[in-house]
Formats: C-alpha cells, structure tokens, sequence
C-alpha cells in the first residue's frame, strides 16, 4: 500500500458498520450500491467532512471564530487526508440568469477580455467607436494636401428643434462670425429665422484655414478652441463648404455684413433627413476625444466588465433586464391571418379600416405617407400590402413604432387641414400602455389573450443592452476567417466552436500582453468542458434547461478551476456527475489515472475487469442496485484501457 494512499479505519457514521477501505490516490472512484447503503455516508459525510474539519483546525483561532466548530466523523482513524472539496447532488437552482458560461467562470473572463481588447462600434451606423488625442487630431487635420482650404468647425446642436436666437446671439458676443446651419454656412450678423418646427444642426465656424506647413499653430489652436465648444467633438469640412449664404435680393455690402442696417434676412428650411448628426455632410472629418462615434455623434460610456454583465444595471437590456424573455404581447397571435392588409384587419386590436375612428385614421395614415416618402413606396403600399408580403422591417415598423423619426400628421377635422409632427410609437408599446394603466378585470384578461412569453424585441435573446452588444473581438482560426463576434454571440457557440475562436484571437502586441491571463484561463475552462463530454453546450445556455449530470459537471470545473486536482479530494455523487466522459477528463488532469469501482460497505476488496477494484456489498446480498448494473454493462464493453470507458 502506498504511503500516499487514504486509508480509512471503523467508519462507523450514520449507517456505516465498522468499514475499513483504502482509497488510492490520482484515481476516479466510484462507489455504487443500493440506497441506503451508505455511500453518501462514506464520500460525503466520513472523508469530505473530515478533510474540512482538518483544514479548519489548521487555520488560525482567529479565522476559526468566524467559521465555527465542525464536528468530528464517527470514525477511528483516517490517514492520508488532503484538503477535500464537495460537489453534492443537490439541484444547482432554477434562477434563469444562470448560465452554462456563470456557473464555470467563463463569462467573468469574457466580460474582462471585451472590456479590455474589445472593438467598440456604433448600433446606429456601425463605425468603429474610437478615442483620440488632441495631438493625433492635429497631426490629422494636417495630413491633408498642402494648398486645400479646410473649416473647423464645432458642433453645438444635433437635430433638435428651435429657432436658436439666443445662442446665435451669445456666439456672436464670443467673437465668431459664422456658424453653420443645416449644411449650408451664415453670417451670425444675419438674422437668421429659423422653422421652430423642425429639427436643426448647428455647427460654430472656429477658423477657416489653408493646410501649410507654417499654419501649425494657428490650426493647434483652433482645434483646442474647438473641442471646447464642441464638448470633445470637431469637424473639419472641406474648403468648398465656405461659401456664404447670402439673400438673392440682399447688395453685397450687407450679404457680406459691411453695410449699415441693410442685414439680409432669411428662414432655413428644414433640417436634411438624411445622414444628420456629426459626420453626416458629405466631405466632412470627424474627430472625437471621447468614446463617441465620429460619424453619428453619440457618445458611450468607456467599456468595463460590468457593461457586459446582463446581472447589472450598466450592461442588461432595458427592456428585459437581462432576462432575454418578456411577457408581452405576440405578434402571430395579434395576426392570425398574414394574407390580409392593414386595411383589412390584419391586426386584431386594431379591426378593418371602415371600422376605426376619424383619429386612429388619420395617424396610421400619417405613418404611412411619411415612411412612404422615406423608402421611396408606393402609395398605399403600407396600409394595402397583404401583412405576409411586407418586410420585416416594414413589420417591425407597424408593431413597435419608428424611434425617433419625424412623422407628419394631417387631421383633415376643420375647414383646412391641419399638419403637425410628432413620432409613433407601435401598436405593441400602445396595448403595453393599456395593459399596464387598465382597472378592468375583463379588458385585462381579453388582452392577456394575445401575450405571450417571447424574445426581448430589444436585444433579440441577448441579455445585454445596445453597446455591449456592438463590441467585438475578431479571430484568425480557420474555421472562421477573420470573422468578429459580440459577446452574446461568442456564447451561442458550442464549446468546441468556442475553444476553436479563442486559439487564434488576432489581437496586436500589446492588446495579446492585456488579455494573455484572460485567454489563459477561458482555454482552459473551454478544454475542461471538452474532456468531460459539455462540447455540445453552448455557454448561453440556461441552467434550468441542463441534465442533473451537466449541472454537476460544470460545477465540478467551478470548483476545480484553482487547478487544486493534484492535492485535493473530489466527493461528488451520481454516476452522471463523474461518468461523463470520466476517463478523459481524469486521464487528461492526472496522467496514468485509472477509474475505480466501489460498491460501499466491505472491508475485503476485489479486483474486476481492466483493472478496477471493486467491492462486495454486505448490506443486501443478491441484489444490484442501477448504478452497479451500469457499471457491469460499462466495464464488459471492449475498451482499450481507462480512456475508452
């Protein structure tokens, strides 16, 4: 006998008669019986209790008075003992936001990787998001060819609506002389009316300068000047928008603002609907020293690992919170019948069109007609189209609104028709709306006819809010090319797809030194789920959705993940949470392992096929439990050594 085997002497707890046992090192042993034969009693309550009361005992009297005493196993004596750790058969929970990636520590280092290496990009228009200094801007602006005439420009409002008198005069206070309002550049000493109604862009001219060599200091300080009034945001234009505006019936000295009292006025008409916000004029260079977009001119928060977290405030989607399902209403039971229009009654709520109100009329047609004009339909190609032939976009339009784009109404109820603007929000936010402010017991079970437990519209099952979903690594490995995924969709990969995409992570030098411990560790986790059979898991995965077995598997690579193998005890119980694979993962974490076999309760130790040990059972001669008959049909199979059982 080994010196370094377990040897255990008398056990005598709970039904336990006086068993002697030698349990040998670096193996997987299992232990069949009947039920109450005591297995449990022998793994879990003699050796694992044992090996925690020891180390308790070792630690300090002062981190004992926190952890308590524990009590001593009803044994004689057992040698060999190693800090023992407890996986039991106790149902891992039902909580939905544990997943397969949680429960083995995965996702905590896939959160700290995309926060660290991770490529930002915008959910609008998907440029990627970057930060940079005042220097590089510089050195940018002045990479452009020598001779060309550019304009810095600061941008101070985006879409929004107003006349914006005052700020036109508060700039002209601060000493600048031009702004540029909706693409086109005026004379602040113009008095410019702008329509009220409609949305704006405008953008302060800080200087306009030719690119030379000699010009250096003058654009450094215009660039300073300008990320101050921009709020960390320029745009440098090319030197063709430096034109004037001016009245066609305005002389020159007042167009150019030398005339007394002759000031030109004019209205600027509506705001462009295309490409607005920073970046969106043709020509245009955006520059950014925050975590922004430079073409749209949103800005983020900078990634952390709680922005990845669907368990956060800072990273679940708003919708779901993190859940990835809503109780909402369905869209298939909202419309039954696909082959009939809008016009027909296609949505049940909403009924045929002869059969609504003036009101309700006049604000599906708004949207129509606006979002017509947008996409370049047809007339009535909205409202007369059978539901089925729309697309999904056009769809997903009807049900859960249009954002934030400007819709224009026409309420045909007086004398002359009316237009005014506004936005719509969808049929499903509007019954939402009801369902939540209604009273009425019988209007709330007539609309709970059409809800259902679906997919978060918002993330689409992702968890994660709208930045988190957009940032991305990129990989080399061959099966994918060079391929980039977000993390929700690195977690619907299987494993074997998973560990694939992590071998070849193409990251620069410096970005593979920040996340080499972080690739360290989700290899390895990944290769464990491998060995011990999970490769069909994929790490999204739910843990009410997973076997007994699984759930024990994956909480054995949790508690194994310190790589405490070589000096530690595993007390696990079921076959499912060990057998799995068993022989691969044990050969693979301690080379030359062998599985042994052992029905409880007997001193006196027999060996069986292929080497194994197993013992016969005092307790209920004749009799063999599930586990024991599994391990005969296990063991009789023709293998070539503790791999292939």
């Amino acid at each position: 006998m080994p010196a370094s085997d377990i040897v255990i002497r008398g056990a005598r707890e709970h039904n336990l008669r006086g068993v002697d046992l030698v349990l040998p090192r670096n193996t997987l042993i299992c232990m069949t019986g009947v039920s109450g034969s005591g297995k449990s009693s022998l793994a879990f309550d003699t050796v694992y209790a044992e090996g925690q009361r020891r180390y308790v005992e070792s630690l300090s009297s002062f981190a004992r008075q926190f952890l308590g005493n524990m009590p001593k196993p009803d044994v004689d004596m057992i040698a060999g003992l190693s800090p023992s750790i407890s996986i039991s058969q106790k149902s891992a929970g039902n909580n939905p936001r544990s997943t397969v990636g949680t429960m083995t520590e995965i996702y905590d280092y896939l959160r700290v990787l995309f926060a660290r290496v991770g490529d930002g990009f915008c959910p609008g228009c998907q440029t990627k998001i970057t930060t940079q200094t005042r220097e590089s801007i510089i050195e940018q602006v002045m990479r452009r060819p020598e001779g060309e005439k550019a304009v810095l420009l600061a941008p101070l409002i985006r879409g929004q609506k107003g006349e914006y008198r005052d700020l036109f005069t508060d700039l002209l206070k601060q000493g600048f002389v031009r702004a540029r309002v909706d693409g086109a550049i005026y004379r602040l000493t113009d008095e410019l009316n702008l329509d009220r109604q409609m949305r704006h862009d405008i953008e302060v001219v800080i200087d306009r300068v030719t690119i030379k060599p000699d010009q250096r200091g003058r654009i450094a300080e215009a660039v300073e000047l300008a990320l101050k009034h921009g709020k960390g945001t320029l745009i440098a234009a090319r030197g063709e928008a430096d034109e004037t505006k001016s009245d066609t019936g305005a002389n020159s000295k007042s167009a150019s603002g030398r005339g007394k009292g002759g000031s030109a006025r004019r209205r600027t008409g509506r705001g462009s609907r295309t490409a607005r916000g920073a970046g969106g004029r043709p020509g245009d260079t955006v520059f950014s020293v925050d975590y922004s977009c430079g073409k749209c001119g949103r800005s983020f928060q900078p990634p952390s690992p709680q922005l990845f977290s669907f368990n956060s405030p800072q990273g679940m989607c708003p919708e779901c919170d993190g859940l990835g399902d809503l109780f909402t209403f369905d869209a298939a039971l909202l419309i039954p019948d696909e082959s009939k229009s809008l016009n027909e009654g296609a949505v049940e709520t909403i009924g045929p069109w002869k059969d609504l109100g003036r009101w309700r009329r006049h604000i599906y047609q708004g949207v129509a007609e606006t979002m017509e004009r947008l996409w370049e339909l047809p007339e009535g190609h909205l409202l007369e189209t059978p539901w089925r032939n729309l697309t999904e976009e056009q769809q997903e339009m009807w049900l859960y609104g249009t954002g934030g784009k400007h819709i224009t109404y026409t309420w045909r109820g007086g004398a002359s028709p009316m237009k005014y603007g506004g936005t719509y929000d969808g049929i499903i936010p509007e019954l939402l709306d009801k369902y939540r402010n209604t009273k009425s017991k019988l209007h709330l079970k007539k609309l709970e006819g059409f809800m259902n437990t679906v997919r978060c519209p918002g993330c689409g099952g992702q968890r994660l809010n709208e930045q988190a979903r957009n940032v991305k690594i990129t990989t080399a490995a061959e099966r994918f090319g060079d391929l980039s995924l977000s993390l929700p969709e690195v977690c619907e990969l299987s494993v074997t797809e998973a560990e694939d995409f992590f071998s070849a992570v193409a990251l620069d030098d410096i970005r593979a030194t920040i996340a080499a411990e972080a690739l360290k560790e989700i290899r390895g986790r990944l290769g464990f789920l491998m060995n011990v059979g999970l490769d069909y898991l994929t790490l999204s995965r739910t843990a009410p959705t997973l076997s007994g077995g699984s759930r024990s598997a994956s909480a054995w690579r949790g508690r194994s993940a310190a790589g405490l193998s070589a000096c530690c005890i595993f007390s696990m119980s079921r076959r499912s949470a060990c057998i799995r694979g068993t022989t691969n993962a044990c050969s693979a974490r301690w080379p030359g392992s062998a599985i042994r076999a052992t029905r409880s309760l007997s001193s006196s130790t027999t060996k069986t096929r292929c080497g194994r040990r197993t013992t016969s059972s005092t307790s209920a001669p004749g009799r063999a439990s599930g586990a024991a008959r599994w391990w005969r049909k296990a063991t009789s199979q023709k293998s070539p050594g503790p791999s292939g059982a």
